[in-house]
Order: C-alpha cells, then sequence, then structure tokens
C-alpha cells in the first residue's frame, strides 16, 4: 500500500509537470507564456492571482498555520471570492502554489484566459476539501 501511494504521487507529478507553472516578477507564466498576474502578501503566506494585467481576482491562496507553531494541522486554502466558495485541505500544506495552480488547469477549475468554470470548482471542491466528508470516507 505504502508504494501504491508514491507511485500515485509519482504520477500525478509526472501528469501535472506537463504545463509548466513558473511565478516571476508578479507574473504566472504557463508553459513559458504569461497568463496571469499575483502578487504575495503575509511574507509569501498569502497569493492573490488576477486576470493578466488586471486588478480582477480569480482567487487567493492561504496558508493557514491555525495559529499554532506546529506544522502538523496546517492547511492551505484556496478561495474563489467572486463564487463564494473555499477549498480547505491539509493534502496541500506541503504543495507550493505552481503545484497547486498546475491542479487547478488540469482539473479545467480555472481556464488560461482566467474563467472559472463553476461546475469544476463544484467537482474540485468535493474532491479536495476537508470539510467535504464523502471524500475521505472508504467505499
Amino acid at each position: 500500500m505504502k508504494y501504491l501511494s508514491y507511485i500515485v504521487a509519482l504520477l500525478l507529478t509526472y501528469t501535472l509537470s506537463a504545463q509548466e507553472i513558473k511565478l516571476k516578477k508578479e507574473v504566472v507564466y504557463v508553459s513559458d507564456s504569461p497568463t496571469f498576474s499575483f502578487t504575495k502578501k503575509a511574507m509569501g503566506n498569502e497569493l492573490y492571482i488576477y486576470k493578466l494585467n488586471t486588478k480582477d481576482e480569480l482567487l487567493s491562496m492561504v496558508v493557514d498555520n491555525n495559529n499554532t507553531e506546529s506544522k502538523v494541522d496546517d492547511s492551505k486554502k484556496i478561495i474563489f471570492a467572486q463564487q463564494k466558495s473555499t477549498i480547505a485541505s491539509k493534502n496541500f500544506r506541503s504543495r507550493d502554489y505552481e503545484f497547486l495552480i498546475a491542479l487547478l488547469l488540469e482539473e479545467k477549475v480555472i481556464d488560461l484566459k482566467g474563467e472559472v468554470n463553476n461546475d469544476n470548482l463544484i467537482r474540485f471542491k468535493a474532491k479536495y476539501d476537508d470539510g467535504n466528508i464523502n471524500h475521505t470516507m472508504m467505499r
């Protein structure tokens, strides 16, 4: 079972690396093409992503340390303010922003034009949000 987890993680990493994401000089590059703008706040613990060269916010990502020094209970939140949707997951705590952006693109929650697909957002939230008990139950 332990080896299966490693294989799945490796395949997921390989799949998501097909679209290389780089954060450079307040621009998100997807496969070397400028795609979104971003700003970091709170000593890098908050990332705000905007449509390219605008201040139209698509989403924000926030490190939630639960006001404790221990990292065991930390999580990351992905907040879609316009859609009034928040996804909080402890599985994302060790993932960097580039990985999460690639995952949102891979799952077609956002597209390269900066549009949010509400149906895919609902599905993504059902898969990854810690508040959704369905994705943690065994069948």
